[in-house]
C-alpha cells in the first residue's frame, strides 16, 4: 500500500515485486504464445492480477481502493509488459476509464459506487472510445442518449473496447440530444454500464496483427436505457471543477495521457526485446556461407554492426525509462503545478514513442531471417509492438503539439489514438 495518495514518495517498490512475481510465476510469457495464436484473451493471466489487486490498485482509499500513485501504476504496467504487453493494454484500459469518472466520484454518488465495486470485487471496465475497427469514417458512427424518466435512452455504434471480453462495465462517451435528436449544447454523457444491459451489443470483431487477445471489441448500442445510477454528464461549455477528498487534497485529472501507464506498457514491452535479443546474439552463430567457405564462425554478439545496433537499442529503453519515471514521479506529487502537467506528459511520451518505432527497426534488423520465423517468440513479440505504434500516441501529431506548446499556443495533451 503506498504511503499516501498521490504522494512524492514516487514508487512502492514492495507492490511491484509482488505483482512481478505474480507475471513470472504465473508465466505469463508462455500463456502469451498461446493467446496470440488463438486470438484469445488471456483470462489466466488477468485473473492472477485481480488476485494482488492491479484493477483496484490507483482507486483512492475514500473509495476503499489503497491509492497508488501514478509513478507505481507506471511500473506495474511495465512489469506486465515484460510477461504480456496484451494483459498490460487491458489492464491500462481498464485504469483509463477509472481515470474518466476517478475525479468526478468525490461529487456523484454513482461514480463513487462504481469505484467502490471495483474496489471490493476487482471489477473491469471497458469503454468504447474510438470508430469500429471496419469503418475509417468517425463522422458515421458515435452514441446519442436523451433524457427519459429514470435515466438515458439511445443508440448508436463505437469501437475499440479493449477489455471487452473481461469487464463487468461497459461504457463509451456520448452526445446528449433532445426529443427531436439535435444536440443540447456541448454536453456528453459518460456511461458504464453492466455487460448484458440490452441493447449494449459486444460484438466479437477484433482481428489484428498484433495485441490480438486484447479483445478491443465493437458495440453496437439500441435504443439501450441507461440508469442514472451509470451515468454522468459533462458540459464542455463549463469549466473543469476542482474536486477534493475528505482530507481536502486537489484530485487532479490524470486521464490520457498524464497516466503515463501506457508509457510503462511500451517500456516494458521494448526491455522485454532488449533481454531477448541479447540472449539471441549470443547464440545466433555464422551462416551457410561461412560454413562452406570454411570461415570461423562467429556469434552475432561478436560482430561490430550487431553491437552498435544493440546499443542504440538500449540507450532508447534506457533513456526513455528515467525520462518517464522523472516525469511520473513530478505528476505523483500532488503539489506540482497542474498547468505543467500536461506538457511534461507529452514530452515524457513522446521520448517512449520514438523508443518503440526505434527498437522496432534495431530490433528487426537484427533478428534476420531466423529470427522472425513464427517458432521463435520474437515474432510475436515484434507484431506486438507494432501494434502499439500503431494504436498508441501517434508521434507525427505528437511532435506538432509539442511544437505549438513550445509556441505558447493551445495544445492537445492526448493527441492521436
Amino acid at each position: 500500500m503506498s504511503k499516501t495518495f498521490g504522494s512524492a514518495d514516487v514508487i512502492d517498490h514492495d507492490y511491484v515485486k509482488l505483482v512481478e512475481k505474480v507475471v513470472s510465476e504465473e508465466d505469463f510469457f508462455a500463456h502469451a504464445a498461446r493467446n496470440d495464436r488463438e486470438s484469445r484473451y488471456p483470462f489466466e493471466n488477468m485473473a492472477a492480477l485481480k488476485s494482488v489487486g492491479v484493477p483496484s490498485m490507483a482507486i483512492h482509499p475514500q473509495f476503499g481502493g489503497p491509492g497508488h500513485n501514478i509513478a507505481t501504476r507506471t511500473k506495474v504496467a511495465e512489469a506486465i509488459a515484460y510477461g504480456d504487453p496484451v494483459s498490460a493494454a487491458c489492464t491500462n484500459m481498464h485504469w483509463s476509464a477509472l481515470d474518466l469518472i476517478g475525479p468526478y466520484a468525490f461529487a456523484d454518488q454513482n461514480m463513487a459506487a462504481l469505484l467502490r465495486d471495483c474496489a471490493e470485487n476487482q471489477s473491469m471496465f471497458c469503454g468504447a472510445a474510438s470508430a469500429p475497427s471496419d469503418e475509417l469514417d468517425v463522422t458515421k458512427v458515435g452514441a446519442r442518449f436523451r433524457r427519459v424518466d429514470g435515466g438515458w435512452l439511445g443508440g448508436g455504434r463505437v469501437g475499440f473496447a479493449t477489455n471487452s471480453a473481461g469487464a463487468t462495465y461497459v461504457g463509451t462517451i456520448a452526445s446528449v440530444v433532445d426529443e427531436q435528436g439535435e444536440l443540447v449544447g456541448r454536453k456528453l454523457l459518460v456511461m458504464f454500464v453492466p455487460v448484458g444491459t440490452p441493447g449494449m451489443i459486444i460484438h466479437d470483431d477484433w482481428n489484428a496483427m498484433g495485441l490480438r487477445g486484447t479483445a478491443t471489441n465493437s458495440v453496437t448500442i439500441e435504443n439501450a436505457f441507461v440508469p442514472d445510477k451509470y451515468a454522468m454528464v459533462r458540459d464542455l461549455d463549463q469549466p473543469q471543477a476542482t474536486f477534493t477528498d475528505d482530507e481536502g487534497e486537489v484530485q487532479h485529472m490524470a486521464f490520457g495521457l498524464l497516466n503515463l501507464s501506457g508509457g510503462g506498457m511500451q517500456v516494458g514491452h521494448c526491455r522485454r526485446i532488449l533481454d531477448y535479443m541479447a540472449g539471441y546474439l549470443r547464440k545466433r552463430k555464422g551462416g551457410i556461407a561461412v560454413a562452406i567457405k570454411g570461415q570461423v564462425a562467429l556469434t552475432r554478439a561478436d560482430v561490430g554492426w550487431a553491437q552498435s545496433t544493440y546499443g542504440r537499442m538500449s540507450f532508447w529503453v534506457r533513456s526513455a525509462s528515467t525520462v518517464l519515471y522523472d516525469t511520473a514521479a513530478k505528476l505523483s506529487d500532488p503539489h506540482f503545478p497542474q498547468d505543467k502537467r500536461a506538457w511534461i506528459s507529452l514530452m515524457a511520451l513522446y521520448h517512449v514513442r520514438r523508443m518503440t518505432e526505434e527498437v522496432a527497426r534495431e530490433s528487426f534488423r537484427l533478428a534476420g531471417a531466423h529470427g522472425i520465423v513464427a517458432a521463435g517468440p520474437y515474432e510475436r513479440m515484434y507484431r506486438d509492438l507494432l501494434a502499439q505504434t500503431a494504436i498508441i500516441f501517434k508521434a507525427p501529431e505528437m511532435e506538432e503539439h509539442l511544437g505549438k506548446a513550445e509556441l505558447g499556443m493551445d495544445f492537445d495533451p492526448m493527441p492521436g489514438g
